[in-house]
């Protein structure tokens, strides 16, 4: 009887198992990167879509109004339990939170008490997601500690700076944060308040503490002037790390959490500027450089103009020049700028920093920041 040999069962051999999985590795090497790109493609367009909202919003504000919202409004109430050692009090945000879909938060404001009153502590704590940008870092909401640090300005809940021993944070309290901040124009700084007016006709912007900007003040045109616009969280980690904690408070109407400027250039410090950030002391000190505007969205920002309208601007935009003049921490200030150091009236004891343009000659950034300097802009130079 003939028998049949007996078959070998078919099988990869090494080399041929190796050479698979090597084209595996290229393919997803490939892949990955692509994959990125699109979900960054994706939160870009959520971000963009973020700021129309907010933009319509403050232009209903001003159907409404007679004016765009302002950056913040000087507290008026002093005396305890109601009390708050900083001049500026609710956000842009709060102002206009009726308009973008937040009736009710903005029906629980109590706008008679300061922002930083217990009082007003729960609406600190509401994340907003249209003021969320989907690539912001470190921007999660995040708890006040049981107990109010006082004096240490670094952690969260400082704007609820209560006199000690009437009013302990409770335990539950939490504050939100925004990525995005309304344009005060070349420059914002550190006070304002009703009873000194001096620095209020240096600002530049739309929106600044005090504000009252009407549509028609807008001379440079709504399409060539930007009105809110990328102030990323994470950033805020790099430019001011010692406060990074509590900056960007969405109900807050401090320069350097809802507002930015253009005095630096956009993405400071993440690789495109010319501008060193300076010593660390320098950085932790400054008022300039927490109020810079940026993102995490690869090569620039998005801006939102007055009218309607969003643009990504490229971290590459003409910018002015620095020159060796420099604020009192040393860190460089723009040829032909002036830095000014006002002291407030009383009821208020800070002292105040400006800025005064002696000539200084704006990029292009900078003219899309203001609102009456006369620019003639051309879209294809941003």
């Amino acid at each position: 009887m003939v028998t049949e040999p007996l078959r070998r069962r078919a099988g990869f051999t090494l080399i041929e198992l190796l050479v698979v999985i090597a084209i595996i590795a290229v393919l997803i090497a490939l892949l990955l990167p692509a994959v990125q790109s699109a979900r960054e493609a994706a939160r870009r367009a959520q971000c963009t879509n973020n700021l129309k909202q907010i933009a319509l919003a403050a232009s209903n504000y001003e159907s409404s109004n007679g004016c765009f919202p302002g950056g913040s409004y000087s507290g008026t109430l002093f005396n305890p339990p109601h009390w708050s050692s900083y001049p500026e009090n609710f956000s842009v945000f709060v102002r206009m939170a009726n308009f973008f879909e937040q009736t009710a938060i903005y029906n629980a404001v109590n706008f008679n008490l300061c922002s930083a009153g217990i009082e007003n502590l729960t609406i600190a704590g509401v994340r907003i997601n249209s003021l969320i940008c989907p690539s912001d870092v470190r921007n999660e909401t995040i708890a006040f500690p049981a107990t109010q640090a006082s004096g240490s300005g670094v952690l969260p809940g400082w704007s609820f700076n209560e006199i000690p021993g009437y009013f302990p944070l409770p335990s539950w309290a939490m504050q939100a944060f925004s990525s995005y901040a309304g344009n005060a124009g070349t420059w914002t700084f550190g006070f304002n308040n009703q009873m000194n007016p001096t620095p209020l006709q240096y600002y530049t912007g739309v929106i600044y503490n005090d504000s009252s900007v009407k549509i028609a003040a807008i001379t440079d045109g709504t399409s060539n002037t930007m009105i809110f616009g990328e102030h990323s969280k994470g950033h805020l980690f790099l430019l001011d790390p010692s406060y990074a904690v509590s900056d960007n408070s969405w109900n807050s109407g401090r320069w350097y959490d809802t507002l930015y400027s253009t005095l630096y250039p956009l993405n400071l410090g993440l690789g495109n500027s010319t501008v060193s950030l300076n010593s660390a002391a320098s950085v932790n000190a400054s008022y300039w450089f927490p109020a810079t505007a940026g993102s995490y969205h690869p090569g620039g920002a998005n801006f939102a103009f007055c009218d309607g309208s969003v643009h990504f601007i490229k971290n590459s935009i003409s910018t002015w020049i620095y020159g060796s003049n420099a604020d009192s921490y040393g860190d460089a200030l723009p040829i032909g700028t002036a830095y000014v150091t006002v002291s407030a009236s009383a009821p208020y004891t800070r002292t105040g920093y400006y800025l005064q343009n002696n000539g200084a000659q704006l990029g292009v950034y900078q003219q899309l920041s203001t609102r009456a300097g006369g620019e003639v802009i051309s879209s294809d130079s941003y």
